[in-house]
């Protein structure tokens, strides 16, 4: 939590007015138009994050439901009834709705309430390092100045070369930068690609969970599956955080496969 509220904003105003603003004076129309652009896909990452962290998988309130319903099962370590699709988090302590994996960024787990706002943050994330990191690359080669092929260890192992006096203690600085935006960028990526997987699963009416243990019971099809994870206004949810979950269920109940034919048959 430290890295995405302390050291991220820390590093996203640095990018902003000491690597763009090389290219772009600050305050120009064309510094404001891009840093305009990246500071709200970065706040939009920032707001789904806080959102993730204080909904949670149960919504605000975490607490199991006092009953014994059609579908339940007894949690031993929770003591109580959880619901379908509800799976126990040895790192939480606790059941969480439609449980899809534990985020260690956010000590929370990703479940029934709050996916789609994991998902939209890391998508807004990637989108701002990916751009920061083309920007980055040529700021340190105007740093480095004229730099051959041989010089390419002292990226490698910039604290040697500035021992020996090969580059300044500014241009340490400015790889240090480099390296620290590449290596979130190839971080973030990965959490890309990780959420890629998670969309896939979504698709097939799956949680990451239900997956590994091959359930297949809650298909319903592209667009009820992705309604019934991420709210029916998901796709305007990706660009706007607070837009309505409208979520058709309450973690409770879920929609199977057999009810939605037992329907249709009755309707025939």
């Amino acid at each position: 939590m430290t890295l995405f509220v302390v050291l991220l904003p820390i590093g996203f105003v640095f990018e902003m007015f000491f690597v763009v603003g090389d290219f772009y004076h600050p305050w120009s129309s064309d510094w404001l138009l891009r840093v305009g652009i990246l500071t709200g896909l970065y706040a939009n990452c920032l707001i789904n994050y806080v959102l993730m962290v204080r909904t949670g998988p149960n919504g605000r309130s975490n607490a199991l439901p006092n009953t014994v319903q059609a579908g339940f099962r007894f949690c031993h370590s929770c003591r109580a009834q959880s619901p379908p699709r509800a799976y126990h988090c040895p790192v939480c302590d606790s059941c969480a709705f439609r449980r899809d994996h534990h985020c260690s960024f956010g000590a929370v787990c990703v479940g029934h309430f709050n996916q789609r706002y994991f998902l939209a943050a890391v998508v807004n994330l990637w989108i701002v390092i990916s751009t920061i990191v083309t920007y980055n690359w040529p700021w340190l080669s105007i740093r480095l100045g004229h730099f051959s092929i041989i010089q390419w260890w002292q990226l490698m192992l910039p604290h040697l070369a500035l021992v020996f006096r090969l580059i300044s203690f500014t241009q340490f600085l400015s790889i240090l930068v480099m390296s620290f935006s590449l290596v979130s960028f190839l971080f973030v990526t990965y959490l890309l690609v990780a959420q890629v997987f998670n969309v896939f699963c979504l698709v097939r009416g799956q949680t990451r969970v239900e997956y590994l243990l091959e359930v297949h019971a809650y298909q319903l099809g592209f667009f009820q599956n992705m309604r019934s994870a991420l709210g029916s206004n998901w796709g305007l949810a990706m660009v706007l955080p607070f837009v309505p979950l409208r979520l058709p269920s309450a973690g409770l109940h879920f929609e199977t496969r057999e009810m939605q034919k037992h329907v249709d048959a009755k309707s025939l």
